[in-house]
């Protein structure tokens, strides 16, 4: 690829970042909102570490240009709407935004970015389940948020939470004081039936290293094992108590989006069966529509 030393004269960029606990992903499109280059990189969770996810922002923004055939150097002049976890908590978001080069940002939830990927400008709701999770409604024009209040003290039925609790259980069953299954053996045969490699994996651990170990949980689920389906049936009660709370009525729709939206869908009560609707985009094109929405037609 040939790149060139400025942008293409009179052409309008904007580029749209999507950032989470495990991975960060930007796209680089028109200003028709045509997609002209995806990138990559690590993580971009503000508050897990807020070097991590700068560097990461930079590194798959300027891939994102220089795929696309643009030099690098152009890069804080191109717009950028970034939807962030942890972005909630502004005294991190301005840190952020003195650390970066762009002359036009805005930095938002990630929430906020599925919301607007999943159901557009209008009325809708989002189940928002990865690593952690959180819920983004709009209800007559006014957007709100449950949950999202990280690992430590919620995310109740993310990634993380499910995979701590499979780690907890297995030295309950250490311990002999529950009877264990094929996955907590599993899972103790995977530390070597050493406790505290559990402990010492566990203290060091940060929410997608517990993480690693939720697609055990709902391969065993399936399966019949015994603690499989107890973990799984809080997991689904924990999301159907919150979707009650964010829905206006029981005739309300809803998406699931997420690493682990699509896994839990098929799970759910038939009730939230029926009321499932698919999400229009995903996050990272929500980050490209509010990129245009935000930036087109200003004098930048």
């Amino acid at each position: 690829m040939v790149y060139i030393a400025g942008m293409v004269e009179g052409q309008k960029y904007y580029l749209g970042v999507d950032g989470g606990g495990t991975g960060c992903r930007a796209c680089l499109c028109d200003a028709a909102g045509n997609p002209l280059s995806y990138a990559k990189a690590g993580s971009a969770n503000v508050m897990s570490s807020l070097e991590v996810a700068r560097d990461s922002i930079l590194k798959c923004s300027t891939e994102a240009l220089l795929e696309a055939g643009i030099s690098a150097e152009e890069l804080p002049k191109v717009p950028i709407y970034m939807g962030l976890a942890g972005a909630e908590y502004e005294a991190q978001n301005q840190k952020l935004r003195q650390s970066l080069p762009f002359e036009n940002m805005i930095i938002e939830t990630d929430a906020h970015i599925s919301l607007e990927g999943a159901v557009g400008s209008g009325d809708g709701a989002a189940a928002i389940i990865g690593t952690g999770s959180i819920y983004q409604f709009r209800h007559n024009g006014v957007e709100k948020t449950i949950g999202g209040w990280g690992f430590v003290v919620g995310d109740l039925s993310g990634g993380a939470w499910l995979g701590r609790a499979l780690l907890q259980e297995a030295l309950l069953v250490y311990d002999n004081i529950h009877a264990g299954s094929d996955l907590t053996k599993k899972v103790l045969d995977q530390f070597g039936n050493n406790p505290q490699k559990i402990v010492e994996f566990a203290q060091a651990a940060k929410p997608g290293d517990f993480g690693v170990y939720a697609p055990l949980v709902f391969e065993y689920a399936d399966l019949g094992d015994a603690f499989g389906l107890y973990i799984m049936q809080q997991a689904i009660a924990n999301i159907e108590e919150t979707l009650d709370r964010i829905l206006p009525d029981a005739d309300s729709q809803f998406c699931m989006i997420g690493g682990l939206g699509a896994v839990y869908a098929k799970r759910l009560s038939d009730d939230y069966k029926k009321r499932l609707i698919a999400a229009k985009g995903d996050a990272l094109s929500g980050a490209v529509s509010l990129a245009i929405q935000s930036f087109s037609g200003k004098d930048l």
